[in-house]
């Protein structure tokens, strides 16, 4: 199993544990890897947390 799918995905665990992937080392590509991080970006325009994000802004 993948250590960063066993981990959660963030900044630092790609850091930590794709650099120890032999696949990712060799290859410089993981599919796991851009769909985790696909994820995280279509989140993040998600209208809900845009919604959020402007409140706090206070907009």
């Amino acid at each position: 199993m993948c250590m960063i799918e066993e981990m959660g995905y963030s900044e630092e665990n790609k850091k930590r544990y794709c650099t120890n992937c032999i696949i990712f080392v060799k290859t410089g590509k993981c599919e796991f890897l851009k769909y985790l991080e696909s994820n995280v970006s279509a989140d993040l325009n998600r209208d809900y947390l845009q919604e959020i994000l402007i409140d706090d802004c206070g907009f």
